[in-house]
Protein backbone atom coordinates (compact mmCIF):
# COMPACT_ATOMS: atom_id res chain seq x y z
CA UNK A 1 0.00 0.00 0.00
CA UNK A 2 2.76 2.66 0.98
CA UNK A 3 6.53 2.12 0.79
CA UNK A 4 6.66 4.87 3.27
CA UNK A 5 7.36 4.76 7.00
CA UNK A 6 5.14 5.30 9.24
CA UNK A 7 4.82 5.45 13.02
CA UNK A 8 2.96 6.43 15.85
CA UNK A 9 4.11 8.32 18.27
CA UNK A 10 7.54 7.38 17.24
CA UNK A 11 6.15 3.68 17.61
CA UNK A 12 6.90 1.93 14.26
CA UNK A 13 3.88 0.90 12.53
CA UNK A 14 4.36 -2.67 10.61
CA UNK A 15 2.97 -1.98 6.74
CA UNK A 16 3.27 -5.81 5.78
CA UNK A 17 -0.10 -6.93 4.23
CA UNK A 18 -0.82 -8.74 7.10
CA UNK A 19 -1.00 -6.40 9.66
CA UNK A 20 -1.51 -2.95 7.26
CA UNK A 21 -4.41 -2.52 4.68
CA UNK A 22 -6.88 0.40 2.95
CA UNK A 23 -9.95 1.29 4.31
CA UNK A 24 -12.75 0.27 2.27
CA UNK A 25 -14.91 2.63 0.61
CA UNK A 26 -18.37 2.30 1.10
CA UNK A 27 -19.14 4.78 -2.24
CA UNK A 28 -20.77 1.36 -3.99
CA UNK A 29 -23.57 1.33 -1.70
CA UNK A 30 -24.23 5.00 -1.01
CA UNK A 31 -27.82 4.94 -2.26
CA UNK A 32 -28.57 1.24 -0.20
CA UNK A 33 -29.19 2.32 3.72
CA UNK A 34 -29.61 -1.85 4.56
CA UNK A 35 -26.65 -1.93 3.18
CA UNK A 36 -24.98 1.05 5.10
CA UNK A 37 -26.13 -0.12 8.02
CA UNK A 38 -25.03 -3.73 7.65
CA UNK A 39 -21.64 -2.32 6.80
CA UNK A 40 -20.91 -0.32 9.74
CA UNK A 41 -22.21 -3.63 11.72
CA UNK A 42 -19.43 -5.67 9.88
CA UNK A 43 -16.59 -3.05 9.44
CA UNK A 44 -17.31 -0.69 12.21
CA UNK A 45 -16.77 2.37 9.69
CA UNK A 46 -17.95 3.53 6.34
CA UNK A 47 -15.52 5.47 4.34
CA UNK A 48 -17.64 8.25 2.11
CA UNK A 49 -14.99 9.57 -0.77
CA UNK A 50 -15.91 12.21 -1.98
CA UNK A 51 -19.24 12.78 -0.35
CA UNK A 52 -19.05 16.12 0.84
CA UNK A 53 -19.07 19.79 -1.25
CA UNK A 54 -15.35 20.39 -1.45
CA UNK A 55 -15.80 23.84 -1.76
CA UNK A 56 -17.63 23.84 1.69
CA UNK A 57 -15.09 22.19 2.75
CA UNK A 58 -12.10 25.20 1.44
CA UNK A 59 -14.42 27.39 2.95
CA UNK A 60 -14.10 25.83 6.02
CA UNK A 61 -10.22 25.55 5.76
CA UNK A 62 -9.85 29.30 5.02
CA UNK A 63 -11.87 30.11 7.97
CA UNK A 64 -9.95 28.26 10.19
CA UNK A 65 -6.44 28.77 8.86
CA UNK A 66 -7.42 32.42 8.54
CA UNK A 67 -7.98 32.17 12.25
CA UNK A 68 -4.76 30.20 12.95
CA UNK A 69 -2.78 32.76 11.15
CA UNK A 70 -3.87 35.70 13.85
CA UNK A 71 -2.56 33.77 15.98
CA UNK A 72 0.60 33.08 14.66
CA UNK A 73 0.22 29.27 14.37
CA UNK A 74 0.69 29.22 10.47
CA UNK A 75 3.78 30.80 8.43
CA UNK A 76 2.21 33.76 6.36
CA UNK A 77 5.48 34.05 4.48
CA UNK A 78 4.02 31.02 2.84
CA UNK A 79 0.37 30.51 0.95
CA UNK A 80 -2.32 30.29 3.92
CA UNK A 81 -3.70 27.02 1.98
CA UNK A 82 -0.08 25.26 2.77
CA UNK A 83 -1.13 25.51 6.37
CA UNK A 84 2.68 25.38 7.03
CA UNK A 85 3.33 25.82 11.06
CA UNK A 86 4.81 28.61 12.47
CA UNK A 87 6.97 26.90 15.32
CA UNK A 88 4.85 28.82 17.59
CA UNK A 89 1.20 30.24 18.31
CA UNK A 90 -0.47 32.17 21.48
CA UNK A 91 -3.82 30.76 22.32
CA UNK A 92 -6.67 31.15 24.76
CA UNK A 93 -9.75 29.73 25.62
CA UNK A 94 -11.58 32.10 24.31
CA UNK A 95 -9.40 31.58 20.60
CA UNK A 96 -10.32 27.99 21.38
CA UNK A 97 -14.39 28.56 21.33
CA UNK A 98 -13.93 30.90 18.48
CA UNK A 99 -12.21 28.68 16.32
CA UNK A 100 -14.72 25.65 16.86
CA UNK A 101 -17.82 28.17 16.12
CA UNK A 102 -17.09 29.51 12.95
CA UNK A 103 -19.85 29.89 10.21
CA UNK A 104 -18.02 28.19 7.30
CA UNK A 105 -17.65 25.29 10.64
CA UNK A 106 -21.10 24.75 11.21
CA UNK A 107 -22.01 24.61 7.33
CA UNK A 108 -19.38 22.16 7.08
CA UNK A 109 -20.33 19.59 10.20
CA UNK A 110 -24.19 20.56 10.80
CA UNK A 111 -25.96 21.93 7.62
CA UNK A 112 -26.34 20.20 4.05
CA UNK A 113 -25.20 16.64 3.16
CA UNK A 114 -23.67 15.37 6.36
CA UNK A 115 -27.20 16.06 7.81
CA UNK A 116 -29.01 14.48 5.17
CA UNK A 117 -27.11 11.67 5.15
CA UNK A 118 -27.40 10.87 8.95
CA UNK A 119 -30.90 11.62 8.89
CA UNK A 120 -31.21 8.55 6.15
CA UNK A 121 -28.87 6.41 8.04
CA UNK A 122 -30.66 6.25 10.93
CA UNK A 123 -34.25 6.83 9.51
CA UNK A 124 -35.42 9.53 11.38
CA UNK A 125 -34.56 12.67 12.24
CA UNK A 126 -31.00 13.18 13.58
CA UNK A 127 -28.96 15.56 15.67
CA UNK A 128 -25.43 16.79 16.31
CA UNK A 129 -23.76 17.71 18.93
CA UNK A 130 -23.30 21.32 19.72
CA UNK A 131 -19.54 21.08 19.82
CA UNK A 132 -17.79 20.61 17.27
CA UNK A 133 -13.62 19.29 18.09
CA UNK A 134 -11.61 20.88 15.58
CA UNK A 135 -8.06 18.89 15.70
CA UNK A 136 -4.95 21.07 14.41
CA UNK A 137 -2.36 18.25 14.52
CA UNK A 138 1.21 19.95 14.29
CA UNK A 139 4.42 18.47 13.01
CA UNK A 140 5.38 15.41 15.08
CA UNK A 141 1.81 14.93 16.56
CA UNK A 142 -0.60 12.15 16.61
CA UNK A 143 -3.32 10.54 18.50
CA UNK A 144 -3.28 7.65 20.77
CA UNK A 145 -5.74 4.93 20.56
CA UNK A 146 -8.65 5.17 22.09
CA UNK A 147 -12.76 4.81 21.85
CA UNK A 148 -14.72 7.23 21.40
CA UNK A 149 -17.27 6.24 24.17
CA UNK A 150 -15.02 7.10 26.63
CA UNK A 151 -15.58 10.70 25.91
CA UNK A 152 -18.95 10.61 25.40
CA UNK A 153 -20.85 7.92 26.75
CA UNK A 154 -23.36 9.23 29.12
CA UNK A 155 -25.99 9.24 26.05
CA UNK A 156 -27.07 6.96 23.22
CA UNK A 157 -24.96 4.62 21.86
CA UNK A 158 -25.96 4.78 18.77
CA UNK A 159 -24.20 7.67 18.25
CA UNK A 160 -21.30 7.81 15.90
CA UNK A 161 -17.94 9.96 14.68
CA UNK A 162 -17.74 12.03 11.67
CA UNK A 163 -13.84 12.56 11.16
CA UNK A 164 -13.67 15.27 8.38
CA UNK A 165 -10.55 15.71 6.61
CA UNK A 166 -10.60 19.73 6.45
CA UNK A 167 -8.12 19.72 3.39
CA UNK A 168 -6.27 16.89 2.11
CA UNK A 169 -4.63 14.95 4.27
CA UNK A 170 -1.57 12.20 2.53
CA UNK A 171 0.54 9.35 4.35
CA UNK A 172 2.86 12.09 5.94
CA UNK A 173 0.19 14.50 7.54
CA UNK A 174 -0.75 11.97 9.72
CA UNK A 175 -4.58 10.47 8.83
CA UNK A 176 -6.74 8.62 10.94
CA UNK A 177 -5.97 4.79 11.71
CA UNK A 178 -8.32 1.82 12.51
CA UNK A 179 -8.12 -1.11 13.82
CA UNK A 180 -10.14 -3.71 11.80
CA UNK A 181 -12.78 -5.02 13.75
CA UNK A 182 -12.42 -3.48 16.67
CA UNK A 183 -15.75 -2.53 17.23
CA UNK A 184 -15.90 -6.54 18.01
CA UNK A 185 -13.70 -6.94 20.87
CA UNK A 186 -16.12 -7.55 23.56
CA UNK A 187 -12.79 -7.75 26.69
CA UNK A 188 -12.19 -4.02 25.24
CA UNK A 189 -15.55 -2.93 25.33
CA UNK A 190 -15.96 -4.29 28.74
CA UNK A 191 -12.83 -2.90 30.75
CA UNK A 192 -11.44 -0.36 28.88
CA UNK A 193 -14.88 0.81 27.01
CA UNK A 194 -16.93 1.28 30.11
CA UNK A 195 -14.18 4.01 31.39
CA UNK A 196 -15.78 7.80 31.58
CA UNK A 197 -12.92 10.27 31.75
CA UNK A 198 -14.66 12.99 33.62
CA UNK A 199 -16.52 10.38 36.39
CA UNK A 200 -13.13 8.37 36.68
CA UNK A 201 -11.18 11.20 36.63
CA UNK A 202 -9.60 10.18 40.34
CA UNK A 203 -9.67 6.46 39.68
CA UNK A 204 -8.62 5.80 36.16
CA UNK A 205 -6.05 3.13 35.63
CA UNK A 206 -5.47 4.54 32.16
CA UNK A 207 -4.55 7.83 33.06
CA UNK A 208 -6.59 9.60 30.67
CA UNK A 209 -8.58 8.69 27.45
CA UNK A 210 -6.68 6.81 25.42
CA UNK A 211 -6.21 3.12 25.66
CA UNK A 212 -2.20 3.61 24.96
CA UNK A 213 0.25 5.09 22.40
CA UNK A 214 1.90 2.12 20.52
CA UNK A 215 -0.68 0.93 17.81
CA UNK A 216 2.02 -2.27 18.01
CA UNK A 217 1.62 -2.79 20.80
CA UNK A 218 -2.63 -2.88 20.77
CA UNK A 219 -2.44 -4.97 17.88
CA UNK A 220 -0.03 -7.69 19.19
CA UNK A 221 -2.45 -7.89 22.17
CA UNK A 222 -6.22 -8.20 20.11
CA UNK A 223 -4.41 -8.63 16.62
CA UNK A 224 -6.27 -7.06 13.15
CA UNK A 225 -5.21 -4.51 11.17
CA UNK A 226 -4.28 -0.88 10.92
CA UNK A 227 -6.25 0.38 8.21
CA UNK A 228 -6.08 4.00 6.70
CA UNK A 229 -5.56 5.46 3.74
CA UNK A 230 -4.77 9.05 2.20
CA UNK A 231 -7.48 11.20 2.42
CA UNK A 232 -8.82 14.51 0.18
CA UNK A 233 -11.13 17.32 1.21
CA UNK A 234 -14.59 16.04 0.83
CA UNK A 235 -14.36 12.49 1.87
CA UNK A 236 -16.02 11.55 5.31
CA UNK A 237 -15.18 8.88 7.66
CA UNK A 238 -17.96 7.53 9.98
CA UNK A 239 -17.36 5.39 12.69
CA UNK A 240 -19.12 3.57 15.66
CA UNK A 241 -17.89 4.40 19.38
CA UNK A 242 -16.38 1.42 19.66
CA UNK A 243 -13.92 1.61 16.81
CA UNK A 244 -10.18 1.68 18.08
CA UNK A 245 -8.82 4.40 16.07
CA UNK A 246 -5.76 6.55 16.50
CA UNK A 247 -3.39 8.76 14.08
CA UNK A 248 -0.41 8.51 12.51
CA UNK A 249 2.49 10.74 12.82
CA UNK A 250 2.57 14.20 10.97
CA UNK A 251 6.27 13.94 9.75
CA UNK A 252 5.66 17.13 7.17
CA UNK A 253 5.62 20.90 8.00
CA UNK A 254 2.34 21.36 7.36
CA UNK A 255 -0.98 21.97 10.59
CA UNK A 256 -3.17 18.78 9.34
CA UNK A 257 -7.01 20.13 9.99
CA UNK A 258 -9.75 18.00 10.34
CA UNK A 259 -12.64 18.13 12.62
CA UNK A 260 -14.66 15.45 15.08
CA UNK A 261 -18.42 15.63 14.91
CA UNK A 262 -21.09 13.60 16.61
CA UNK A 263 -24.37 12.55 15.35
CA UNK A 264 -26.97 10.29 16.75
CA UNK A 265 -30.84 9.90 16.46
CA UNK A 266 -32.68 13.20 17.74
CA UNK A 267 -34.96 11.17 19.58
CA UNK A 268 -32.51 9.30 21.45
CA UNK A 269 -30.85 10.39 25.04
CA UNK A 270 -28.28 12.87 24.10
CA UNK A 271 -25.11 12.92 26.47
CA UNK A 272 -25.04 16.39 28.06
CA UNK A 273 -22.23 17.36 28.42
CA UNK A 274 -21.40 18.24 24.38
CA UNK A 275 -24.93 20.06 23.94
CA UNK A 276 -25.58 23.78 24.33
CA UNK A 277 -22.23 25.99 23.51
CA UNK A 278 -22.87 27.68 27.32
CA UNK A 279 -20.51 24.90 28.54
CA UNK A 280 -17.02 26.97 27.20
CA UNK A 281 -15.15 23.49 26.96
CA UNK A 282 -11.37 24.10 25.53
CA UNK A 283 -11.24 20.35 24.77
Amino acid sequence: MTNLTLTSHGFPVNTGPAAFGELRSANDILSDTDALRGRMAEDGYLLLRGYLDREVVRSARRELLTKLAAVGEVDTSRPLDEAVHSGTADWSPEFVRDLRTGQALRVLCHQGRIMEFFARFFGEPARSFDHIWVRRVQPGGATGCHYDVVYMGRGTHELVTAWTPVGDVPFRDGPLAILEHSHRLEELKNTYGTLDVDRDRDNNPYGGGWFSKNPAEVQARFGGRWLTTEFQAGDVLVFTMFTLHCSLDNTSQRIRLSTDARYQPAAAPVDERWVEETLGRAS
